[in-house]
């Protein structure tokens, strides 16, 4: 009867064993799926937000340039209409159109040419110098139609809060996801791009 009672001692040993390395194991694999699926969550989240800004600059400064004008308010409801059309997790994109109404005539590029209302906002209006001229592409929210060598641009930057798959495990529920986006007008051929700015000046 004492040999049975030192074998039965051992299996329930060997069973808290298992146990504790099912918790532990099971752990770590939850830990590791909810790492994976918050990874996914935020690329996804991200290429959608860039996608959306993508929209909103190319809609924006296509408007800004076709009508040749200094004027920024029609173009910037343009790029707010079409963000909106886009949606990140399954929420429209709201862009504020960062528009500020004062005109000063003549343009004074300390004075707020393109109607900016911040560096910050979500839609920021400048010039761009020619893709091609320069060994480097830069944008210049101070610069107005009269600036040669220059196209209309438009910046579209924006964050946007996602909510977290594994709010519980990691003890909080929202990511931060941010984004940006710049387009020109070729005044030449009334064709607009994409492109990737080296230096941003906004003041």
């Amino acid at each position: 009867m004492k040999r049975i009672h030192t074998e039965k001692k051992i299996n329930d040993c060997r069973r808290g064993i298992a146990v504790l390395w099912l918790v532990i194991w099971g752990s770590l694999f939850l830990t590791f799926f909810c790492v994976v699926l918050e990874i996914a969550n935020l690329w996804q989240a991200h290429v959608e937000l860039k996608n959306a800004l993508d929209a909103a600059a190319l809609a924006a400064v296509k408007e800004w340039g076709a009508e040749g004008s200094t004027l920024t308010e029609d173009a910037r409801n343009s790029g707010v209409t079409y963000a909106a059309a886009n949606t990140v997790t399954g929420k429209p994109v709201v862009l504020d159109p960062n528009y500020d109404p004062i005109i000063v005539s003549p343009p004074d590029p300390n004075l707020n040419p393109n109607q900016n209302a911040s560096c910050d906002g979500n839609l920021v209006f400048g010039r761009i110098t020619i893709p091609g001229a320069l060994p480097e592409i830069t944008f210049n929210s101070s610069l107005d139609v009269n600036v040669l060598g220059v196209l209309p641009a438009v910046r579209a930057q924006a964050t946007v809060e996602v909510e977290s798959f594994c709010s519980t495990l990691f003890g909080f529920s929202l990511f931060d996801v941010s984004a940006k986006s710049t387009a020109y007008y070729d005044i030449l051929t009334g064709e607009v791009a994409l492109v990737t700015i080296d230096t941003y000046t906004c003041n």
